[in-house]
């Protein structure tokens, strides 16, 4: 299996969470869904095919988990042109067209993330290409399109998959891949947390969640599993 790695950087970051409803909180790290955004949108896929086509694609993120901040946000939101009917100006004389809504927003202040990418064989060469060269389709983002996202290609390594046993991670782990030592997170004081991601969407966009595990500062996780892979120095479960 090849496997590029690349650093995925910005100034801001935020990717919502499924939950969020009047508060817009932003997931840690990058889900999986994101990810496959992004390598649509370097690869120039139409909107919204990204999870259709690279379906099989595996993906594994490293990185801290980033300081995070409030701010509020203006959310303007602009009714289709298509629609069969006309809404009335309210009594403060507000736009028909337009509403605004000033919404508590949660940001990342400068992420910083290492993914690993596997796609299937039909892409994965070009992937390789534009990623070394800096070249994409359309503006990588950090989860918003106001949010501009650096990419820089790391290296391309073999992935290996490695038996069962006891593997020391450096990726966010899928709890459903390993088990926790959890004597050893103990005695090496690691600050881990489980949070539910979106794995994958259909066209439909519904989504399939998943558990997973994460260190705050990036440190190796110890658990037992036959689903880690060593990557050049690296030893990683994909999401």
């Amino acid at each position: 299996m090849q496997v590029v790695r690349f650093s995925y950087t910005g100034r801001l970051g935020h990717f919502l969470r499924a939950e969020a409803t009047a508060n817009a909180l932003t997931y840690p790290i990058p889900p999986r869904t994101a990810i496959l955004g992004l390598c649509g949108a370097i690869l120039g896929l139409p909107k919204d095919s990204a999870q259709v086509v690279l379906d099989s694609a595996k993906f594994a993120v490293h990185g801290r988990i980033p300081d995070r901040f409030w701010h509020k946000a203006n959310m303007r939101k602009t009714l289709p042109n298509a629609l069969p009917f006309s809404v009335k100006k309210s009594d403060k004389g507000s736009s028909a067209e337009e509403k605004n809504t000033r919404l508590p927003q949660e940001m990342l202040w400068q992420p910083r993330f290492h993914v690993f990418a596997s796609l299937p064989e039909s892409h994965q060469s070009e992937f390789e290409e534009r990623v070394r060269d800096g070249r994409t389709h359309f503006t990588p983002c950090l989860g918003l399109s106001e949010l501009i996202a650096s990419i820089a290609w790391i290296s391309t390594d073999i992935g290996t998959l490695l038996g069962e046993g006891e593997h020391e991670v450096e990726s966010a782990v899928p709890m459903d891949r390993g088990a926790l030592d959890a004597k050893h997170a103990r005695d090496q004081q690691l600050a881990i947390q489980k949070i539910r991601m979106p794995r994958s969407v259909d066209p439909t966009r519904v989504f399939v969640h998943e558990n997973y595990l994460l260190e705050r500062d990036a440190r190796a996780i110890r658990i037992q599993s036959s689903s880690v892979y060593q990557i050049g120095p690296s030893r990683i479960v994909f999401m």
